[in-house]
């Protein structure tokens, strides 16, 4: 595969094994993350952008019906062109973690057929499978190592949940160890006593205590669970280590998706805090649905001369005023850049057009990621 290429985002396309897209709600993180995966397949690189989002916009972004835990390959590549000095294309996969069909295949893996048809009837793990947002950040941790270790991309994009569910995704491994080690864990299992020794009183005291708050039958059923899953919890405890190990990796790069807001930029500056703060590699910001920085416009009287049909006073102040609201939006855009750049000099900032409607084809996808620039260059 040729260098020749030399947009900001294609020596990360063509040097890491794992980009993890991460940012606030409803800033186009998802398309980011699927135009980047599309320009790496263009580079001639296998690649697979993989999405823990249940927002299921990625198969949007792709012009694909819809999209699930299983690998697929993304149909049209072959339209398109490798970009220049590259011999040949290479491929773009997708999946969408599905939480329940991921803890499905996991029990298949790791129980016998017994204990695995006792563990999908009961109704805690039903509960836990589909519903719990750290039973989703588990397994995703566990889907990840396992793409990652199948060895069959060059290149892995990772899309995130919005800030909050992405935080309890990188925190897995502490989650796990804090679960593993839980005292309440412990004496649902019957692995552990907090009975006579601390509150005075037996443990089967507590669990009656406990069904008179969630049914008894329930209670049961939760401790029954927690005992036959002990195996997967052992599992994910000895992973924790191994992601930990991933996300540190020199191969290994975030990319935080933010837009111009105000609210945007708090909380893109807030996770970029906790990102430096747990030691991960931040490789870039992207500044999306950015509004380039635009003049002040010409006085009515210039206006009404130079547009024909512009005599109108009204049609005139309706055109300034727009133009004054598309003006201030790139004021924002440049502010946004500032903010960043001032609270992180270190760290590269690159902009994406706005686009309307957002891309729902890999033609218009690639031309999106043709697009990227850098606004502020970092050190």
């Amino acid at each position: 595969m040729s260098a020749t290429t030399s947009h900001p985002i294609d020596e990360l396309l063509r040097t890491r094994r794992l980009i993890v897209c991460v940012g606030p709600g409803g800033v186009g993180k998802t398309t980011s993350s699927a135009a980047m995966a599309l320009r790496a397949a263009r580079m001639g690189r296998r690649a697979l952008v993989l999405t823990i989002d249940p927002a299921k916009r990625l198969a949007d972004a792709l012009g694909l019906d819809g999209l699930d835990d299983e690998v697929r390959r993304v149909p049209g590549l072959d339209a398109l062109e490798p970009l220049p000095g590259v011999p040949a294309m290479g491929s773009l996969d997708a999946a969408m973690l599905d939480t329940k069909a991921s803890y499905d295949a996991l029990l298949t893996r790791l129980t016998d057929g017994v204990s695995r048809d006792r563990i999908f009837a009961n109704r805690a793990y039903q509960a836990f499978s589909r519903t719990m947002a750290r039973s989703h950040a588990y397994v995703a941790m566990e889907r990840l190592l396992q793409v990652f270790e199948e060895e069959r991309w060059d290149l892995i994009v990772l899309d995130t949940p919005p800030t909050a569910n992405a935080l309890e995704f990188l925190a897995a491994p502490d989650r796990v160890q804090e679960l593993v080690t839980n005292p309440a864990i412990r004496l649902l299992t019957g692995t552990g006593s907090i009975g006579a020794r601390v509150l005075g009183i037996g443990n089967k005291v507590v669990l009656k205590a406990l069904g008179a708050v969630g049914g008894g039958r329930f209670i049961e059923e939760l401790g029954a669970f927690l005992r036959e899953f002990s195996v997967v919890l052992g599992a994910f405890r000895d992973r924790a280590g191994d992601f930990q190990e991933l996300l540190s990796s020199p191969a290994t790069g975030v990319i935080l998706t933010t837009s111009a807001s105000q609210f945007s930029v708090r909380e893109a500056l807030a996770f970029l805090e906790v990102l430096r703060q747990r030691h991960l590699r931040i490789d870039a910001v992207v500044l999306n649905r950015m509004i380039p920085a635009f003049p002040d416009p010409p006085a009515a009287d210039a206006i009404a001369s130079a547009v024909p049909g512009a005599e109108d006073p009204g049609a005139v102040a309706a055109l300034l005023s727009s133009y004054r609201g598309i003006q201030i939006q790139g004021r924002r855009s440049l502010q946004a850049v500032e903010s960043l750049a001032s609270a992180y000099p270190k760290i590269p900032v690159w902009a994406l057009p706005r686009r309307e409607p957002p891309p729902n084809s890999l033609a218009e996808l690639s031309q999106l990621a043709g697009q990227f620039i850098r606004v502020a260059r970092g050190a």
